[in-house]
């Protein structure tokens, strides 16, 4: 009769309901645990998507300062070409070094310590997260300077480096350098 086709659907889903129950059976995890697995999923997946973004950023390896009658040279050496964006300020004069996707670590940090005060064009550095992704080096300056700022690709023991050299913008008269 009419209800036979209901029976016979009745019963083939008394035969699935063994298999259909073990293949969902997250379904039936007590609320407290399926909350629990939810909280460790949004946590895992969190830091997977933050992994990228902290393993993208370049670290730096070592920092000199070269201070010299003609110029000052300040070298940044990384295991990776640095991106960069270098613009001056006025009033009072500052140089402003933004490095792309470096991490800010000990070592950048170390800079200020690196300034020393004979410098003839910097008066000190301050180093500090800019936004996101950028590390902002600001130089004090002395004087009026006409920056100059090139990368060197590896060599020997050497990485990538990422050279500033700071030299005055009226240059020293060598005569008068001379006769001092």
């Amino acid at each position: 009769g009419a209800h036979g086709g209901w029976q016979a659907l009745s019963r083939q889903a008394d035969i699935l309901r063994p298999v259909i129950h073990r293949a969902v059976w997250p379904l039936h995890v007590p609320p407290f645990l399926r909350s629990l697995l939810q909280f460790f999923k949004a946590c895992l997946a969190s830091l997977l998507m933050a992994l990228p973004a902290w393993a993208a950023e370049t670290q730096v390896t070592s920092t000199r300062v070269w201070p010299a009658p003609d110029y000052t040279r300040v070298t940044i050496e990384s295991q990776q070409p640095v991106k960069h964006t270098l613009f001056r300020l006025d009033n009072p004069d500052r140089l402003v070094l933004d490095l792309e996707d470096v991490a800010l670590g000990a070592t950048l940090n170390d800079i200020p310590g690196k300034i020393s005060a004979e410098d003839p064009y910097i008066k000190g550095v301050r180093v500090g997260r800019f936004k996101p992704g950028t590390v902002r080096l600001v130089f004090d300056l002395k004087a009026k300077i006409r920056p100059e700022v090139f990368s060197l690709a590896p060599i020997g023991d050497y990485g990538h480096r990422l050279v500033l050299d700071v030299y005055p913008l009226e240059p020293p008269d060598p005569l008068l350098a001379f006769l001092r």
